[in-house]
């Protein structure tokens, strides 16, 4: 019987959730996953996606060996032969052309592996070179810029403290369907309901009424792209009425007077004709936020990707300032956790941006990293540094990327193509070389990068539930393999390089992150770790005010001139005329970027458009029916649905279809649909020349009807904001 087969105690590692599940283990292969009762935050939560992951596990599209193209076919070989033959061209590579020659991109996954983070910075400045892109770039280098700026370490975030909170505030996130970001919160919608139950408020500032939207708070619709105007307009009203807390500010805040200038254009008169949000409800809103015992504002993907992005980052960080909830109970926290990784990274000079810029478009970097738009560029460019090696870790950037038709000819140019992966993913169709990697059942692991957005501060560690499949390794190891086959010293340094492998030979990969745990859990950590494996709560850390008393290393910096470089940008669509349609993003209840498209379980609706009835009146488009949409010159072809939920203006396209026919996914690519990222701008012009981060929302849209639907086609309605929305869990 099921329930009598042994059980290991593990958690999700797909987004920052993290949310503790149950395996259910027989003859050391995993049977079923479920979620976890006595998890010390998720209890007894965890969405759909986590608890159908055994079908990633062990799809027949894994990669399960070493795998090198010949002849145009990728054929199986043995990881010594695949590790001597990526060694030799890529030490040839940076012997004929540089280390510059040689890009890395690291892919969002490895957020939620604490040894990827790790050891992939040893093998980029093993290898010294400039060019290392990141997932960042294409959905939150905004929030990392911005903090730095403002808070002295792009490592520092604040949280919503949901548990406390009396005025929620939420633009471009949807939790019900995908728990958001850089928060780890588990039952988000759950915690927003118990809001509203203490007499508070939740409000959610969207283009659609989301699944969220429909299950709880008050919904404000809002014109694509135009997030940061509305946030402006709060703090216009806050301190034209007076509502700061000035103690607050003036104790731990420089720069006061230029907010105030900048947000004195942006009343809630003016902007409400670019928002679509009325003057009187911004003012009512802005009341409400300022004197709520305790709020907060969160925003995610759906603003970061915007045109102003940094701007909107900044104005959520001011309002919670200047209204007296930041660091405070019920407000917004800036979490200690179980290490101080911050404050580390601080002192070990590790948060210090490198002064290199980008060849192309000279851009700076954010946490090292380049943007991921300008790297087909990069490749195809010639001259000094011109890419022609790349190492893909856990990423699927042709598809991620904008204009993913350029990097797929890109690709076609470079000598060495190394895929990490745990699928022959759309990007690694065209790589030389891939080589699997395991998935988070198949290694240890502890929430590392989340320690510092828990609401509820804790740690958890998992061992591996089960030993790898086939010939898969862990992300570490074969970076370690790669950077000796290549005769490339770790860290760059021979030193660094043998005393690391000496503690990966005594201790394991943990050996260089279990230390950071010593503070909060005594000399032992591992032993308490286990000793607890549905987690640890750390509450005595988490102390509200003590941040910006003691742990903040400056004051928070609001008049940035960089964080505002854009702001006249943003004052000049004030007087615009709003006209068109403009591209937003969906996110799908049982769909995650698209990796996770290859899941039978998974059962994804057609991909589509979503258009508001009013526009789709307008334009003839009938629901089912073919439409183009095209932008910066390219277009794709996709079938149109009507979506009440939606607001005029706005269309809604799920990201992550168009699957390369070389890729693993054979489920996924009979899933069909179109690559949208395809339609953004990709130049350097078009780019933050700030944070890097490309525009993939707020794109205008130029719309053709194809065909007419025949009329005894089925309808294709998107939502119907009248009834009940799936649930968002699973108990």
């Amino acid at each position: 019987m099921l329930d009598r087969m042994p059980a290991k105690v593990t958690y999700c590692r797909i987004c920052e959730a993290a949310c503790g599940l149950i395996a259910e283990v027989d003859a050391e292969q995993i049977v079923a996953l479920s979620p976890d009762p006595d998890h010390v935050v998720s209890k007894g939560f965890a969405c759909a996606k986590g608890t159908r992951f055994l079908e990633i596990h062990r799809s027949p599209g894994r990669v399960d060996h070493p795998l090198i193209r010949r002849g145009g076919e990728l054929q199986r070989v043995g990881w010594a032969e695949a590790n001597r033959d990526i060694g030799r061209r890529l030490r040839q590579i940076i012997d004929t052309h540089g280390p510059h020659a040689v890009a890395v991109y690291v892919g969002n996954p490895s957020a939620f592996s604490y040894t990827l983070p790790i050891y992939s910075t040893a093998f980029i400045r093993a290898i010294g070179t400039r060019n290392y892109f990141s997932a960042g770039s294409l959905d939150c280098n905004n929030k990392f810029f911005v903090a730095r700026k403002m808070l002295g370490s792009a490592a520092t975030h604040p949280v919503p403290d949901l548990d406390r909170a009396h005025f929620a505030l939420l633009l471009g996130t949807n939790p019900s369907v995908s728990q958001s970001s850089f928060v780890n919160a588990p039952r988000m919608t759950e915690r927003l309901q118990a809001i509203e139950r203490r007499g508070g408020r939740v409000v959610i500032v969207d283009p659609r009424r989301s699944e969220t939207a429909r299950m709880v708070g008050e919904h404000v619709a809002i014109r694509p792209d135009t997030d940061a105007a509305f946030l402006l307009a709060l703090l216009h009203v806050i301190f034209a009425e007076g509502l700061l807390d000035a103690e607050s500010v003036r104790a731990h805040a420089s720069g006061l007077s230029a907010l105030k200038r900048a947000v004195q254009p942006f009343s809630p008169e003016r902007v409400a004709a670019a928002t679509g949000v009325a003057a009187t409800t911004v003012q009512q809103l802005a009341r409400g936020f300022a004197r709520a015992p305790g709020a907060f504002c969160h925003l995610s993907t759906g603003v970061n990707q915007g045109r102003f992005g940094n701007i909107a980052y900044a104005a959520k960080i001011a309002l919670e300032l200047v209204t007296g909830n930041l660091d405070k109970a019920g407000g917004a926290l800036i979490i200690r956790g179980a290490a101080d990784t911050a404050g580390l990274a601080r002192l070990l000079g590790l948060d210090r941006e490198p002064s290199h810029r980008s060849r192309v478009g000279n851009f700076p970097t954010v946490l090292g990293t380049l943007p991921t738009a300008i790297l087909a560029d990069e490749i195809q460019t010639p001259g000094p540094g011109q890419i022609r090696a790349l190492i893909c870790l856990a990423g699927n950037p042709l598809l991620s990327a904008p204009d993913g038709g350029k990097l797929r000819a890109a690709l076609q140019e470079l000598e060495l193509h190394v895929s990490v992966d745990l699928f022959v993913s759309d990007t690694g169709a065209h790589a030389s070389h891939v080589l699997p990697a395991v998935d988070f059942l198949e290694r240890e692991d502890f929430p590392l990068t989340q320690l510092q957005l828990q609401p509820v501060p804790y740690v958890q560690w998992t061992d591996a539930v089960v030993a790898p499949r086939g010939e898969r390794r862990p992300e570490w190891q074969i970076l370690l393999d790669l950077a000796a086959a290549a005769r490339l010293p770790l860290f760059g340094n021979r030193g660094a390089d043998a005393a690391l492998r000496l503690a990966l030979k005594a201790s394991g990969p943990r050996a260089l992150a279990l230390p950071l745990l010593v503070g909060a859990l005594g000399a032992r950590p591992l032993r308490a770790l286990r000793a607890a494996p549905h987690g640890i709560t750390l509450g005595h850390r988490e102390r509200p005010g003590r941040y910006l008393r003691s742990r903040s290393a400056t004051p928070i910096v609001l008049d940035d001139p960089e964080v505002w470089a854009r702001l006249d940008e943003l004052r000049g669509q004030l007087d615009a005329q709003p006209s068109g349609l403009r591209l937003i993003s969906r996110r799908e209840r049982l769909g995650h970027n698209s990796w996770m498209h290859d899941n039978p379980r998974l059962s994804l609706p057609t991909h589509v458009a979503h258009f508001a009835p009013a526009d789709a009146d307008a334009l003839g488009i009938r629901s089912g029916g073919r439409v183009r949409l095209s932008a910066n010159g390219r277009s794709i072809e996709i079938r149109a649905a009507i979506d009440p939920a939606l607001s005029p203006g706005a269309v809604a396209v799920p990201h992550g279809y168009g699957h390369e026919p070389g890729s693993s996914w054979q489920f996924a690519q009979r899933r069909g649909g179109q690559n949208i990222n395809q339609l953004a701008a990709s130049d350097a012009a078009s780019l933050d020349p700030e944070s890097g981060m490309a525009q993939l929302i707020g794109v205008a849209l130029k719309v053709e009807v194809l065909a007419e639907i025949s009329p005894d086609s089925p309808a294709i309605v998107a939502s119907d904001p009248s009834g009940s929305p799936r649930p968002e869990a699973e108990a």
